[in-house]
Protein backbone atom coordinates (compact mmCIF):
# COMPACT_ATOMS: atom_id res chain seq x y z
CA UNK A 1 0.00 0.00 0.00
CA UNK A 2 2.73 2.47 0.92
CA UNK A 3 4.56 1.80 -2.36
CA UNK A 4 1.39 2.67 -4.27
CA UNK A 5 0.97 5.82 -2.18
CA UNK A 6 4.53 6.96 -2.88
CA UNK A 7 4.11 6.39 -6.59
CA UNK A 8 0.69 8.02 -6.95
CA UNK A 9 1.54 11.02 -4.76
CA UNK A 10 5.02 11.46 -6.26
CA UNK A 11 6.67 11.61 -2.85
CA UNK A 12 9.90 10.10 -1.58
CA UNK A 13 8.92 10.70 2.05
CA UNK A 14 6.00 8.67 3.39
CA UNK A 15 6.13 8.42 7.16
CA UNK A 16 3.14 7.30 9.27
CA UNK A 17 2.31 9.68 12.10
CA UNK A 18 0.55 8.93 15.34
CA UNK A 19 -2.76 10.04 13.88
CA UNK A 20 -4.98 7.12 12.95
CA UNK A 21 -8.65 6.50 13.02
CA UNK A 22 -11.53 4.80 11.36
CA UNK A 23 -15.04 3.61 11.82
CA UNK A 24 -17.27 0.70 10.99
CA UNK A 25 -16.70 1.19 7.24
CA UNK A 26 -13.22 2.58 6.52
CA UNK A 27 -9.87 2.84 8.30
CA UNK A 28 -7.60 5.90 8.30
CA UNK A 29 -3.98 6.89 8.85
CA UNK A 30 -2.04 10.16 8.55
CA UNK A 31 1.32 10.36 6.75
CA UNK A 32 4.04 12.97 6.39
CA UNK A 33 5.03 13.50 2.74
CA UNK A 34 7.24 15.84 0.71
CA UNK A 35 4.25 18.14 0.30
CA UNK A 36 2.96 18.09 3.85
CA UNK A 37 0.78 15.86 5.96
CA UNK A 38 -2.08 13.91 4.39
CA UNK A 39 -4.81 11.68 5.74
CA UNK A 40 -5.50 8.39 3.95
CA UNK A 41 -8.73 6.43 4.22
CA UNK A 42 -8.68 2.79 3.12
CA UNK A 43 -11.38 0.28 2.34
CA UNK A 44 -11.25 -3.18 0.76
CA UNK A 45 -14.91 -3.49 -0.25
CA UNK A 46 -15.65 -3.74 -3.97
CA UNK A 47 -17.76 -0.58 -3.82
CA UNK A 48 -14.94 1.41 -2.15
CA UNK A 49 -13.90 3.35 -5.27
CA UNK A 50 -17.44 4.50 -5.94
CA UNK A 51 -17.86 5.41 -2.27
CA UNK A 52 -14.63 7.43 -2.19
CA UNK A 53 -15.26 9.09 -5.57
CA UNK A 54 -18.64 10.28 -4.29
CA UNK A 55 -17.02 11.62 -1.13
CA UNK A 56 -14.30 13.37 -3.14
CA UNK A 57 -16.88 15.06 -5.40
CA UNK A 58 -18.89 16.09 -2.32
CA UNK A 59 -15.85 17.66 -0.64
CA UNK A 60 -14.91 19.43 -3.88
CA UNK A 61 -18.42 20.87 -4.22
CA UNK A 62 -18.50 22.14 -0.63
CA UNK A 63 -14.97 23.52 -0.94
CA UNK A 64 -15.97 25.60 -3.96
CA UNK A 65 -18.65 27.42 -1.95
CA UNK A 66 -16.06 28.79 0.53
CA UNK A 67 -18.64 28.62 3.30
CA UNK A 68 -17.48 25.87 5.66
CA UNK A 69 -14.07 24.26 6.09
CA UNK A 70 -13.50 20.74 4.76
CA UNK A 71 -10.33 18.72 4.14
CA UNK A 72 -9.06 19.30 0.60
CA UNK A 73 -9.53 16.08 -1.40
CA UNK A 74 -6.42 14.93 -3.27
CA UNK A 75 -6.81 11.57 -4.97
CA UNK A 76 -8.59 8.20 -5.06
CA UNK A 77 -6.12 5.36 -5.60
CA UNK A 78 -6.63 1.68 -6.40
CA UNK A 79 -4.09 -0.52 -4.62
CA UNK A 80 -2.93 -3.88 -6.00
CA UNK A 81 -4.70 -6.56 -4.03
CA UNK A 82 -8.14 -5.00 -4.06
CA UNK A 83 -8.11 -2.08 -1.61
CA UNK A 84 -8.93 1.52 -2.49
CA UNK A 85 -7.44 4.61 -0.84
CA UNK A 86 -8.75 8.15 -0.54
CA UNK A 87 -6.06 10.76 0.12
CA UNK A 88 -7.01 14.14 1.52
CA UNK A 89 -5.55 17.04 3.45
CA UNK A 90 -4.68 16.29 7.09
CA UNK A 91 -6.44 18.59 9.54
CA UNK A 92 -5.81 18.70 13.30
CA UNK A 93 -9.27 18.02 14.73
CA UNK A 94 -10.98 17.78 18.09
CA UNK A 95 -14.59 17.47 19.20
CA UNK A 96 -16.87 20.41 18.36
CA UNK A 97 -17.22 22.72 21.35
CA UNK A 98 -16.82 26.50 21.35
CA UNK A 99 -17.29 26.86 17.57
CA UNK A 100 -20.71 25.20 17.56
CA UNK A 101 -22.58 28.44 16.88
CA UNK A 102 -20.15 29.38 14.10
CA UNK A 103 -20.69 26.00 12.45
CA UNK A 104 -24.44 26.61 12.52
CA UNK A 105 -23.93 29.93 10.74
CA UNK A 106 -21.61 28.35 8.18
CA UNK A 107 -24.01 25.50 7.44
CA UNK A 108 -26.74 28.06 6.83
CA UNK A 109 -24.36 29.88 4.45
CA UNK A 110 -23.69 26.59 2.66
CA UNK A 111 -27.41 25.95 2.26
CA UNK A 112 -28.04 29.50 1.02
CA UNK A 113 -25.08 29.58 -1.37
CA UNK A 114 -26.82 28.25 -4.48
CA UNK A 115 -29.94 30.35 -3.85
CA UNK A 116 -27.89 33.53 -3.52
CA UNK A 117 -25.99 32.68 -6.68
CA UNK A 118 -29.25 32.34 -8.59
CA UNK A 119 -30.57 35.62 -7.17
CA UNK A 120 -27.36 37.39 -8.14
CA UNK A 121 -27.43 36.07 -11.68
CA UNK A 122 -31.10 36.97 -12.02
CA UNK A 123 -30.49 40.48 -10.70
CA UNK A 124 -27.64 41.00 -13.13
CA UNK A 125 -29.83 39.80 -15.97
CA UNK A 126 -27.42 37.01 -16.97
CA UNK A 127 -28.48 33.79 -18.65
CA UNK A 128 -28.10 31.18 -15.94
CA UNK A 129 -25.70 28.37 -16.63
CA UNK A 130 -25.17 28.82 -20.36
CA UNK A 131 -22.75 31.66 -20.96
CA UNK A 132 -19.39 31.12 -22.65
CA UNK A 133 -16.53 31.21 -20.18
CA UNK A 134 -18.85 30.36 -17.31
CA UNK A 135 -17.42 29.97 -13.82
CA UNK A 136 -17.06 26.58 -12.19
CA UNK A 137 -19.53 27.66 -9.51
CA UNK A 138 -22.86 28.07 -11.23
CA UNK A 139 -26.50 28.11 -10.25
CA UNK A 140 -28.08 24.64 -10.09
CA UNK A 141 -31.82 24.61 -10.76
CA UNK A 142 -32.52 20.91 -10.13
CA UNK A 143 -32.33 18.46 -7.26
CA UNK A 144 -29.64 15.77 -7.41
CA UNK A 145 -25.90 15.50 -7.92
CA UNK A 146 -23.63 14.74 -10.86
CA UNK A 147 -22.44 11.40 -9.47
CA UNK A 148 -23.43 8.58 -7.14
CA UNK A 149 -22.68 9.14 -3.45
CA UNK A 150 -22.83 6.71 -0.53
CA UNK A 151 -24.50 7.11 2.85
CA UNK A 152 -22.47 4.63 4.83
CA UNK A 153 -21.79 1.89 2.30
CA UNK A 154 -25.19 2.19 0.57
CA UNK A 155 -24.98 3.88 -2.86
CA UNK A 156 -27.38 6.75 -3.45
CA UNK A 157 -28.50 7.47 -7.00
CA UNK A 158 -28.71 11.23 -7.55
CA UNK A 159 -30.37 11.55 -10.97
CA UNK A 160 -31.51 15.12 -11.51
CA UNK A 161 -35.18 15.90 -10.84
CA UNK A 162 -37.15 19.09 -11.32
CA UNK A 163 -38.87 18.93 -7.93
CA UNK A 164 -37.66 17.93 -4.48
CA UNK A 165 -40.56 15.69 -3.46
CA UNK A 166 -40.07 13.43 -6.48
CA UNK A 167 -36.32 13.25 -5.83
CA UNK A 168 -36.71 12.51 -2.13
CA UNK A 169 -39.43 9.89 -2.50
CA UNK A 170 -37.85 8.10 -5.43
CA UNK A 171 -34.14 8.28 -4.66
CA UNK A 172 -34.02 8.34 -0.87
CA UNK A 173 -37.05 6.64 0.72
CA UNK A 174 -37.95 4.10 -2.00
CA UNK A 175 -34.44 2.57 -2.35
CA UNK A 176 -34.23 2.14 1.43
CA UNK A 177 -37.67 0.53 1.52
CA UNK A 178 -36.67 -1.78 -1.34
CA UNK A 179 -33.73 -3.01 0.73
CA UNK A 180 -35.92 -3.51 3.80
CA UNK A 181 -38.32 -5.55 1.71
CA UNK A 182 -35.47 -7.60 0.28
CA UNK A 183 -33.75 -8.30 3.60
CA UNK A 184 -36.60 -8.57 6.08
CA UNK A 185 -39.92 -8.56 4.21
CA UNK A 186 -41.44 -6.58 7.08
CA UNK A 187 -45.20 -6.55 6.50
CA UNK A 188 -45.96 -3.66 8.85
CA UNK A 189 -43.30 -1.48 7.23
CA UNK A 190 -44.65 -2.41 3.79
CA UNK A 191 -48.23 -1.54 4.77
CA UNK A 192 -47.27 1.77 6.38
CA UNK A 193 -45.22 2.75 3.34
CA UNK A 194 -48.13 1.87 1.06
CA UNK A 195 -50.40 4.15 3.12
CA UNK A 196 -47.86 6.95 3.01
CA UNK A 197 -47.62 6.66 -0.75
CA UNK A 198 -51.40 6.83 -1.05
CA UNK A 199 -51.19 10.23 0.57
CA UNK A 200 -49.15 11.09 -2.57
CA UNK A 201 -46.61 12.93 -0.43
CA UNK A 202 -48.46 16.26 -0.46
CA UNK A 203 -49.96 15.46 -3.84
CA UNK A 204 -46.71 15.85 -5.76
CA UNK A 205 -45.57 12.23 -6.28
CA UNK A 206 -47.45 10.23 -8.87
CA UNK A 207 -47.34 6.59 -9.86
CA UNK A 208 -45.80 5.04 -6.74
CA UNK A 209 -48.63 2.61 -5.97
CA UNK A 210 -49.38 0.82 -9.20
CA UNK A 211 -47.11 -0.77 -11.74
CA UNK A 212 -48.08 0.82 -15.04
CA UNK A 213 -45.79 0.15 -17.95
CA UNK A 214 -46.89 2.75 -20.47
CA UNK A 215 -45.49 5.68 -22.35
CA UNK A 216 -47.47 8.77 -23.21
CA UNK A 217 -46.48 11.95 -25.01
CA UNK A 218 -48.84 14.88 -25.03
CA UNK A 219 -48.68 18.69 -25.29
CA UNK A 220 -48.10 20.63 -22.09
CA UNK A 221 -48.15 24.09 -23.65
CA UNK A 222 -48.60 25.57 -27.12
CA UNK A 223 -45.04 24.77 -28.19
CA UNK A 224 -43.95 21.77 -26.13
CA UNK A 225 -44.63 18.19 -25.14
CA UNK A 226 -44.21 16.04 -22.09
CA UNK A 227 -42.88 12.49 -21.98
CA UNK A 228 -44.23 10.46 -19.08
CA UNK A 229 -42.96 7.10 -17.88
CA UNK A 230 -44.67 5.14 -15.14
CA UNK A 231 -42.96 2.12 -13.64
CA UNK A 232 -41.67 0.77 -10.33
CA UNK A 233 -42.44 4.12 -8.75
CA UNK A 234 -40.84 6.06 -11.58
CA UNK A 235 -42.23 9.23 -13.08
CA UNK A 236 -40.23 11.10 -15.68
CA UNK A 237 -41.09 14.40 -17.33
CA UNK A 238 -39.17 15.81 -20.25
CA UNK A 239 -40.25 19.13 -21.70
CA UNK A 240 -38.98 20.16 -25.10
CA UNK A 241 -39.88 23.25 -27.11
CA UNK A 242 -41.08 22.69 -30.66
CA UNK A 243 -43.73 23.90 -33.07
CA UNK A 244 -47.15 22.20 -32.74
CA UNK A 245 -46.86 20.46 -36.11
CA UNK A 246 -43.62 18.82 -34.95
CA UNK A 247 -45.06 17.30 -31.77
CA UNK A 248 -46.80 14.26 -33.23
CA UNK A 249 -43.90 13.61 -35.60
CA UNK A 250 -41.31 13.74 -32.79
CA UNK A 251 -43.39 11.55 -30.47
CA UNK A 252 -44.04 8.96 -33.17
CA UNK A 253 -40.37 8.87 -34.22
CA UNK A 254 -39.31 8.31 -30.61
CA UNK A 255 -41.74 5.47 -30.06
CA UNK A 256 -41.16 3.86 -33.45
CA UNK A 257 -37.44 3.73 -32.66
CA UNK A 258 -38.13 2.13 -29.30
CA UNK A 259 -40.56 -0.35 -30.84
CA UNK A 260 -38.04 -1.33 -33.53
CA UNK A 261 -35.38 -1.76 -30.83
CA UNK A 262 -37.59 -4.03 -28.72
CA UNK A 263 -38.49 -6.08 -31.80
CA UNK A 264 -34.83 -6.50 -32.77
CA UNK A 265 -33.82 -7.63 -29.27
CA UNK A 266 -36.81 -9.95 -29.01
CA UNK A 267 -35.88 -11.72 -32.27
CA UNK A 268 -32.51 -12.74 -30.83
CA UNK A 269 -34.17 -14.81 -28.05
CA UNK A 270 -31.33 -13.83 -25.73
CA UNK A 271 -32.80 -11.46 -23.14
CA UNK A 272 -36.42 -10.78 -22.24
CA UNK A 273 -38.10 -7.51 -23.19
CA UNK A 274 -41.73 -6.32 -23.03
CA UNK A 275 -43.59 -7.36 -26.17
CA UNK A 276 -44.18 -4.17 -28.22
CA UNK A 277 -47.76 -3.88 -29.47
CA UNK A 278 -48.52 -0.62 -31.25
CA UNK A 279 -47.70 3.07 -31.63
CA UNK A 280 -50.87 5.15 -31.72
CA UNK A 281 -51.32 8.77 -32.76
CA UNK A 282 -53.41 10.72 -30.26
CA UNK A 283 -56.19 13.08 -31.34
CA UNK A 284 -54.71 16.51 -31.81
CA UNK A 285 -51.03 16.07 -30.97
CA UNK A 286 -48.78 13.45 -29.43
CA UNK A 287 -48.55 9.68 -29.53
CA UNK A 288 -48.89 6.62 -27.32
CA UNK A 289 -46.80 3.42 -27.22
CA UNK A 290 -48.57 0.29 -26.00
CA UNK A 291 -46.55 -2.73 -24.88
CA UNK A 292 -46.84 -5.88 -22.79
CA UNK A 293 -47.27 -5.43 -19.06
CA UNK A 294 -44.52 -7.08 -17.01
CA UNK A 295 -44.46 -7.25 -13.21
CA UNK A 296 -41.00 -5.86 -12.44
CA UNK A 297 -38.84 -5.37 -9.39
CA UNK A 298 -35.29 -4.16 -8.93
CA UNK A 299 -32.55 -6.37 -10.36
CA UNK A 300 -31.12 -8.51 -7.55
CA UNK A 301 -30.67 -12.27 -7.65
CA UNK A 302 -30.60 -12.46 -11.45
CA UNK A 303 -27.73 -10.01 -11.90
CA UNK A 304 -25.27 -12.67 -13.13
CA UNK A 305 -27.87 -14.18 -15.44
CA UNK A 306 -28.50 -10.78 -16.99
CA UNK A 307 -24.76 -10.40 -17.56
CA UNK A 308 -24.74 -13.69 -19.47
CA UNK A 309 -27.81 -12.73 -21.48
CA UNK A 310 -26.46 -9.31 -22.45
CA UNK A 311 -23.27 -11.03 -23.62
CA UNK A 312 -25.42 -13.45 -25.65
CA UNK A 313 -27.23 -10.47 -27.18
CA UNK A 314 -23.90 -8.91 -28.15
CA UNK A 315 -22.61 -12.20 -29.61
CA UNK A 316 -25.78 -13.07 -31.50
CA UNK A 317 -24.98 -11.34 -34.79
CA UNK A 318 -21.38 -12.56 -34.77
CA UNK A 319 -22.53 -16.17 -34.32
CA UNK A 320 -24.95 -15.83 -37.24
CA UNK A 321 -22.09 -14.59 -39.41
CA UNK A 322 -19.86 -17.46 -38.37
CA UNK A 323 -22.63 -19.98 -39.04
CA UNK A 324 -23.39 -18.58 -42.49
CA UNK A 325 -19.71 -18.50 -43.35
CA UNK A 326 -19.32 -22.10 -42.25
CA UNK A 327 -22.31 -23.17 -44.31
CA UNK A 328 -21.03 -21.25 -47.32
CA UNK A 329 -24.13 -19.07 -47.59
CA UNK A 330 -24.07 -15.60 -49.05
CA UNK A 331 -23.91 -13.10 -46.22
CA UNK A 332 -25.83 -9.95 -46.97
CA UNK A 333 -29.04 -8.04 -47.01
CA UNK A 334 -30.93 -9.46 -50.00
CA UNK A 335 -34.68 -9.20 -50.46
CA UNK A 336 -36.67 -11.85 -48.66
CA UNK A 337 -33.94 -12.41 -46.10
CA UNK A 338 -34.67 -14.49 -43.03
CA UNK A 339 -35.23 -12.91 -39.63
CA UNK A 340 -31.88 -14.27 -38.48
CA UNK A 341 -29.72 -12.38 -40.92
CA UNK A 342 -26.14 -11.33 -40.46
CA UNK A 343 -25.57 -7.58 -40.34
CA UNK A 344 -22.11 -6.59 -41.58
CA UNK A 345 -22.30 -2.83 -40.97
CA UNK A 346 -22.71 -0.49 -38.02
CA UNK A 347 -26.00 1.36 -37.63
CA UNK A 348 -29.71 0.58 -37.53
CA UNK A 349 -32.59 0.57 -40.00
CA UNK A 350 -34.38 3.48 -38.32
CA UNK A 351 -33.83 6.53 -36.16
CA UNK A 352 -33.79 5.92 -32.40
CA UNK A 353 -33.83 8.37 -29.49
CA UNK A 354 -31.64 8.47 -26.39
CA UNK A 355 -33.85 10.50 -24.10
CA UNK A 356 -35.54 12.95 -26.44
CA UNK A 357 -32.49 13.42 -28.71
CA UNK A 358 -32.82 11.73 -32.09
CA UNK A 359 -29.93 9.51 -33.13
CA UNK A 360 -29.17 9.05 -36.82
CA UNK A 361 -28.14 5.45 -37.47
CA UNK A 362 -27.03 5.51 -41.11
CA UNK A 363 -25.02 2.41 -41.95
CA UNK A 364 -21.22 2.68 -41.87
CA UNK A 365 -18.61 0.10 -42.80
CA UNK A 366 -16.36 0.82 -39.81
CA UNK A 367 -17.16 1.47 -36.18
CA UNK A 368 -14.94 4.50 -35.41
CA UNK A 369 -16.53 6.43 -38.30
CA UNK A 370 -20.04 5.59 -37.08
CA UNK A 371 -19.30 6.40 -33.44
CA UNK A 372 -17.54 9.69 -34.15
CA UNK A 373 -20.05 10.92 -36.73
CA UNK A 374 -23.39 9.68 -35.40
CA UNK A 375 -22.80 9.70 -31.65
CA UNK A 376 -20.06 12.06 -30.43
CA UNK A 377 -20.13 14.67 -33.20
CA UNK A 378 -23.93 14.80 -33.18
CA UNK A 379 -23.92 15.47 -29.43
CA UNK A 380 -21.11 18.03 -29.69
CA UNK A 381 -23.03 19.87 -32.42
CA UNK A 382 -25.88 20.34 -29.92
CA UNK A 383 -23.44 21.59 -27.27
CA UNK A 384 -22.04 24.09 -29.76
CA UNK A 385 -25.52 25.24 -30.76
CA UNK A 386 -26.85 25.68 -27.21
CA UNK A 387 -23.74 26.71 -25.27
CA UNK A 388 -20.96 27.70 -27.67
CA UNK A 389 -18.52 26.35 -25.09
CA UNK A 390 -15.03 27.19 -26.32
CA UNK A 391 -13.15 24.79 -24.04
CA UNK A 392 -15.39 21.89 -25.06
CA UNK A 393 -14.88 22.81 -28.71
CA UNK A 394 -11.09 22.92 -28.39
CA UNK A 395 -10.86 19.65 -26.44
CA UNK A 396 -13.12 17.91 -28.94
CA UNK A 397 -11.03 19.10 -31.91
CA UNK A 398 -8.00 17.41 -30.32
CA UNK A 399 -9.76 14.28 -29.14
CA UNK A 400 -11.54 13.30 -32.35
CA UNK A 401 -8.20 13.00 -34.15
CA UNK A 402 -7.02 10.52 -31.50
CA UNK A 403 -10.08 8.26 -31.44
CA UNK A 404 -9.20 5.95 -34.38
CA UNK A 405 -5.96 4.99 -32.58
CA UNK A 406 -8.01 3.57 -29.69
CA UNK A 407 -9.37 0.88 -32.00
CA UNK A 408 -6.12 -0.29 -33.58
CA UNK A 409 -5.69 -4.08 -33.48
CA UNK A 410 -9.20 -4.56 -32.04
CA UNK A 411 -11.55 -6.83 -34.00
CA UNK A 412 -15.06 -5.39 -33.79
CA UNK A 413 -18.12 -7.28 -35.00
CA UNK A 414 -21.39 -5.34 -35.32
CA UNK A 415 -23.29 -6.30 -32.16
CA UNK A 416 -26.93 -5.54 -31.50
CA UNK A 417 -26.88 -3.18 -28.51
CA UNK A 418 -29.48 -2.12 -26.00
CA UNK A 419 -28.14 1.42 -26.38
CA UNK A 420 -29.13 2.84 -22.97
CA UNK A 421 -28.25 0.07 -20.52
CA UNK A 422 -28.33 1.90 -17.19
CA UNK A 423 -29.80 0.47 -13.99
CA UNK A 424 -33.16 2.20 -14.53
CA UNK A 425 -33.72 0.16 -17.71
CA UNK A 426 -33.21 -3.33 -16.25
CA UNK A 427 -35.36 -5.35 -13.86
CA UNK A 428 -36.34 -8.87 -12.87
CA UNK A 429 -39.36 -10.90 -11.84
CA UNK A 430 -39.69 -14.37 -10.34
CA UNK A 431 -38.66 -15.96 -13.65
CA UNK A 432 -35.54 -13.99 -14.53
CA UNK A 433 -34.12 -10.67 -15.70
CA UNK A 434 -35.39 -8.30 -18.38
CA UNK A 435 -34.44 -5.06 -20.11
CA UNK A 436 -36.59 -2.26 -21.50
CA UNK A 437 -36.53 1.28 -22.93
CA UNK A 438 -33.79 0.50 -25.50
CA UNK A 439 -32.29 2.74 -28.18
CA UNK A 440 -30.74 -0.06 -30.19
CA UNK A 441 -28.24 -0.12 -33.03
CA UNK A 442 -25.45 -2.37 -34.27
CA UNK A 443 -22.19 -1.21 -32.69
CA UNK A 444 -19.25 -2.18 -30.51
CA UNK A 445 -20.30 -4.44 -27.63
CA UNK A 446 -18.25 -2.39 -25.15
CA UNK A 447 -20.54 0.61 -25.70
CA UNK A 448 -23.34 -0.87 -23.55
CA UNK A 449 -21.00 -1.42 -20.59
CA UNK A 450 -20.07 2.26 -20.22
CA UNK A 451 -23.32 3.63 -18.83
CA UNK A 452 -23.88 0.35 -16.95
CA UNK A 453 -20.79 1.20 -14.89
CA UNK A 454 -21.40 4.94 -14.48
CA UNK A 455 -24.37 5.38 -12.18
CA UNK A 456 -24.41 2.26 -10.04
CA UNK A 457 -27.03 -0.48 -9.87
CA UNK A 458 -24.99 -3.21 -11.60
CA UNK A 459 -23.07 -5.48 -9.24
CA UNK A 460 -19.85 -7.35 -9.89
CA UNK A 461 -21.67 -10.65 -10.70
CA UNK A 462 -23.18 -8.94 -13.76
CA UNK A 463 -19.79 -7.86 -15.11
CA UNK A 464 -18.07 -11.13 -14.17
CA UNK A 465 -20.72 -13.17 -15.97
CA UNK A 466 -20.56 -10.88 -19.00
CA UNK A 467 -16.77 -11.04 -19.28
CA UNK A 468 -16.77 -14.81 -18.86
CA UNK A 469 -18.31 -14.83 -22.34
CA UNK A 470 -16.75 -11.69 -23.84
CA UNK A 471 -13.23 -11.06 -22.58
CA UNK A 472 -11.86 -7.55 -22.19
CA UNK A 473 -9.80 -6.63 -25.26
CA UNK A 474 -6.54 -4.65 -24.92
CA UNK A 475 -7.32 -0.96 -24.36
CA UNK A 476 -10.73 -1.70 -22.83
CA UNK A 477 -10.43 0.81 -19.96
CA UNK A 478 -9.58 3.76 -22.21
CA UNK A 479 -12.36 2.93 -24.66
CA UNK A 480 -14.74 2.59 -21.72
CA UNK A 481 -13.90 6.20 -20.79
CA UNK A 482 -14.57 7.20 -24.40
CA UNK A 483 -18.00 5.56 -24.32
CA UNK A 484 -18.74 7.18 -20.96
CA UNK A 485 -17.95 10.50 -22.61
CA UNK A 486 -20.91 10.03 -24.94
CA UNK A 487 -23.22 9.57 -21.94
CA UNK A 488 -21.83 12.61 -20.12
CA UNK A 489 -22.35 14.81 -23.20
CA UNK A 490 -25.84 13.37 -23.64
CA UNK A 491 -26.62 14.24 -20.01
CA UNK A 492 -25.23 17.76 -20.55
CA UNK A 493 -27.60 18.18 -23.50
CA UNK A 494 -30.56 16.82 -21.55
CA UNK A 495 -30.06 18.17 -18.04
CA UNK A 496 -27.82 21.21 -18.37
CA UNK A 497 -24.41 22.39 -17.32
CA UNK A 498 -24.22 20.26 -14.17
CA UNK A 499 -22.58 17.75 -16.53
CA UNK A 500 -20.16 20.20 -18.15
CA UNK A 501 -17.40 19.54 -15.61
CA UNK A 502 -17.53 15.73 -15.83
CA UNK A 503 -17.62 15.94 -19.64
CA UNK A 504 -14.53 18.12 -19.87
CA UNK A 505 -12.69 16.05 -17.25
CA UNK A 506 -13.16 12.87 -19.29
CA UNK A 507 -11.99 14.66 -22.44
CA UNK A 508 -8.83 15.85 -20.70
CA UNK A 509 -8.06 12.34 -19.41
CA UNK A 510 -8.50 10.83 -22.86
CA UNK A 511 -6.20 13.40 -24.46
CA UNK A 512 -3.36 12.78 -21.97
Amino acid sequence: MEAALRRELGTSVLRPTGHSGGGCISQGQSYDTDRGRVYVKSNSKEEARRMFEGEMESLSAILQTQTVKVPKPIKVIDVPGGSTLFVMEHLEMRSLNRHSEKLGTQLADLHLHNQKLGEKLKKEGNTIGKSEGQTDIQFVDRFGFHTVTCCGYLPQVNDWQNDWVTFYARQRIQPQMDMLEKNSGDREARELWAQLQRMQLTGRCCGFEDWMFSWLLYPTKPNGYQKTFHGRGSFLNINMDMHPEQQSFQARKMFEGEMASLEAIQKTNTVRVPLPIKVIDLPGDGAMFVMEYLQMKNLNKYSAKLGQQVADLHLHNQKIGEKLKKEGNTVGKGAGHSESQYVDKFGFHTVTCCGYIQQVNEWQSDWPTFFIRHRLQAQMDLIEKDYGDREARELWSQLKLMIPEMFCNVEIYPALLHGDLWAGNVAEDDFGPMVFDPASFYGHSEFDLAIAGMFGGFTSPFFSAYHSKIRKAPGFEKRNKLYQLFNYINHWNHFGTEYRGPTLNVMRKLIK
